[in-house]
Order: C-alpha cells, then structure tokens, then sequence
C-alpha cells in the first residue's frame, strides 16, 4: 500500500495523537498507522496528558484520536478543550460505545466547529482508518462555532450583483433511486463574479435577509430557472426544478404574486415547479405562511417541507400543509447505515412520507452504502455528492447523460 498517494503530505509531516487510557488499544492503532505510512506518533493515556503533550509537541499533530471513555479527563472534556484552540487538529473518534452516545459527541462537535474525519469502532479495522484519514484537508479553517461565520458581503455590493445578474442558480440533481436517473433539480442561489470567483451563500444570503432583498434574489433564481427548464424540455430532457422560500418569503404577499404570476407566465406545466420550505420558516405567522403556501399548491406547483425532522413540530406541518414531496434532512441520512438508532428514525421518516402519500427525498447522500440503505428502505429519490454536486444549467445540460449512466450502475450496486 502506498500511503502517498492517498494521504495528504501535511498528515504525514505533522503526525498524530493517540489519547486511548488503553495501551492494547493504542498498540494496534499505531501498527495501522505504520502501515499507512504514518511515523510521526505522539501517545496519551487521558485528556490532561494529552493537552500537556500538545503544549510540547511541534509541529502540532494533524490529526487526534480520541477515546471518549477514559480516567481523569475524559474524551468530552478534551474535545471541549480542543475547541478553545486558535486552530484545533481533526479529529477521529474512536469508541466502543453505543451509537447514541457517538451522535450526541458528532453533534456537540458539530456546534463547536471542530473537524470530524471519522469515528471508528473499536478494534479499529484498517481500511475504516484509512478512510478517515483520506478525508483530511490541510486547508480546514474553522467555519462554526463560536464567534465564526462567513465574511459577510456589503449590501450595496449585492444590490449591484442582483442587478447585473451574478446572482444565479446552480442545480443539484435530486435521483430516483429505483430507475436510476436524475428526476428533477434544486435551485440553489450562488453569486458568480465576473472573473468566476464564487462568493459562498452564507456571506451574502443573511444580507439579502437583513436588507430586504429577499424577494428580488427569489424572483430572480425562479426566472434563471424557468430559463433553464425551458431549455432541458427542448433537448428532452424532463425534469421539475424546487425553489427555496425562506421564512420571510411565506409573508410576503407580493412576492406569492409575483412567484405565481411567473409560473403562470412561462408557459410550462405548474407541475415542473416545487417549492421547498423548511419546518422552522413555519414557526412565525403561521396564517400567512399557510396562505403563500396552499396558493401555490392551488395553481399546481408542489410543495416540499425540507430538512424534515429538524423541526419541533413535524408532524403537526405535515397534517397541517398539502405537502406533495418530504425531504429527509442530512443528520438521519448520512452513515445511517452504521448507525441502528438513525435507521429506524429514517425508516419512520420514509414510511409516514408514504403514508401520506408523498414523495420521500433522503438528503446527504454521499457514500454508495448511504444510497443502498435509502434503496432498500423504498425511499423514493436521493441527493448529495454521491449522485452529483450543483452545477449551472449548461454544465447539467452536457453531464445529465453521464450521471445517468453512473446511476443506473449503482442502481443495481
């Protein structure tokens, strides 16, 4: 095996921790490691010992492993420590304990920004290491947590954007898990500047929230759009397009106007449209987002409640909206495979959307197990990195045939 050519230089020069109070444990994680062609080891039996070492060893390892359950300081604790670091290394966890527990630690380190490569059950098997490992970026920079956040872009910059149409959807593939082929699109706002830099959403969509501007960008993405499907449908090519609406979105009457005067306008069937709401943008003015909603359904468009089971009031949405498409959010789906406890909440998930007769959509789907279990759990559509990333609508125009062939390969995977 040779570990250059699949693991990043800077993990190799930089090394790891291993912070297990079990030598055994610790033993046979370093063998993995050499084999990997990893020399640089540094070993602690507690998180006291390891926050000590740290302090001592250069340059800082690239990566730790964590053993949660340990005397002294325990794996919380560090992982807690770790996050007060400038600029923390990546983590792996490594734990015998049951899965609820490893969930809880992957969401506490999701709120605190720190990068998760992996968590891996104990005996560690090599192929699951080096897995993690691979997914190592030397460029991580902390994007949560306390005090992060995006650069946020000057709201005179965005208006001239809006107005020069660098504000433009990319589409990403939502797939049909039993056919095997891309069904219909998501609209995603990004901002593409004249030399083909790609200011990020989360730097200018809070800004078009504070500003107002909410409603220019999502007439504008479901104008591209329209473009869009108008030149898919003239090479063949069938697909319906979700645009989102933000919670401000569903109290804006002129804007529910001007959404379905365009719909109306364009010529297309209703159906090709979806409007994709999430279960928190319901939780203020329920009257007037009930009413922005049901008009849309009323002239045909779908309707779509997203990032379901994120929300406090699932099911009361679903009883309370005419819902036609159930987006499963990422959390439930992503290494649910691994995971027992996330397999029944997704399962619970798919079988009320068919109950309900709607259409379910697993989101995050970024492993070929992912996919499997989403499949033989009769999901009905899959989107993530696994079936592709978003993309302009030429870009989707030309590579449409080629997902398609890769999808109807793993169809049968």
């Amino acid at each position: 095996m040779d570990a250059d050519l699949i693991l990043s230089e800077e993990l190799l020069a930089r090394g790891v921790l291993i912070v297990d109070d079990s030598a055994l444990q610790r033993t046979a994680l370093i063998e993995h490691l050499l084999t990997l062609g990893i020399t640089r080891i540094n070993e602690a039996g507690e998180g006291g010992e390891a926050l000590a070492r740290l302090s001592q060893i250069l340059p800082q390892p690239a990566v730790i492993f964590v053993d949660l359950e340990m005397p002294g300081m325990d794996g919380v604790e560090l992982i807690q420590r770790l996050a007060e670091l400038p600029l923390p290394p990546a983590i792996v966890l490594a734990s015998g304990k049951e899965d609820m527990v490893i969930s809880a630690v992957e969401s506490m380190m999701e709120s605190l920004g720190l990068p998760l490569l992996g968590t891996l059950k104990k005996p560690v098997a090599i192929e699951h290491l080096q897995n993690a490992l691979r997914a190592f970026n030397p460029g991580w920079a902390r994007a949560q947590g306390p005090g992060a956040g995006a650069t946020r872009v000057a709201p005179d910059a965005l208006v001239e954007a809006l107005a020069n149409g660098q504000i433009m959807p990319y589409f990403q593939p939502k797939a049909s898990l039993q056919l095997g082929l891309v069904k219909s699109v998501e609209a995603l706002a990004r901002w593409v500047k004249p030399d083909g830099t790609l200011i990020p959403p989360d730097s200018f969509i809070p800004v078009a929230a504070q500003h107002g501007l909410i409603p220019d960008l999502t007439l504008k993405i479901l104008d591209a759009a329209i473009v869009a499907l108008r030149m898919w449908l003239s090479r063949g090519i069938q697909l319906s397009v979700a645009i989102n609406l933000s919670p401000a979105s569903l109290h804006d009457v002129s804007l529910t106007e001007g959404l379905i005067s365009r719909v109306s306008a364009s010529g297309l069937d209703p159906q090709h449209f979806m409007f994709e709401v999430t279960e928190t943008a319901m939780a203020t003015n329920v009257a007037m987002a009930t009413g922005c909603l049901v008009r849309l359904r009323l002239r045909g468009c779908g309707l779509s409640i997203d990032d379901y089971g994120t929300g406090f009031s699932s099911m009361q949405q679903l009883s309370r909206l005419p819902f036609t498409e159930l987006k499963v959010d990422r959390s439930f789906v992503t290494g649910a495979w691994q995971r027992a406890h996330l397999r029944t909440l997704l399962s619970s998930a798919i079988e009320i959307g068919h109950r309900l007769k709607l259409v379910t959509v697993g989101e995050g789907v970024e492993t070929v197990e992912d996919w499997k279990l989403l499949r033989d759990m009769g999901c009905d559509l899959a989107q993530g990195w696994l079936v592709a990333k978003a993309m302009p609508a030429e870009e989707l125009l030309r590579q449409i045939p080629t997902i398609n062939q890769r999808l109807r390969e793993l169809k049968d995977a």
